[in-house]
């Protein structure tokens, strides 16, 4: 599993639904998010990250690789003991 992370140039909600509907194509991917105000994506799964990039260039957005890292799920919290 890794997570991926696209600078992508989003201007309006459209932009961001081509991204997604672009990016969900590819198979090996669990989640997608996308930040508008931010013009970030972010791809989790066990995807190649240079395929997400073209994938997303198809749209004609001009994307950059941020960064690519182990994806560490979030942990659980252990419930604490009712008192007596």
């Amino acid at each position: 599993m890794k997570k991926i992370e696209l600078k992508v140039n989003i201007h309006c909600q459209r932009c961001s639904t081509e991204v997604l509907q672009s990016a969900t194509k590819l198979t090996g991917i669990d989640h997608i998010s996308v930040d508008g105000e931010k013009g970030i994506v972010t791809v989790i799964g066990d995807v190649d990250p240079v395929l997400v990039t073209s994938q997303v260039r198809k749209t004609g957005k001009i994307v950059q690789i941020i960064s690519v890292s182990p994806h560490k799920p979030p942990e659980k919290k252990p419930s604490d003991e009712k008192k007596k």
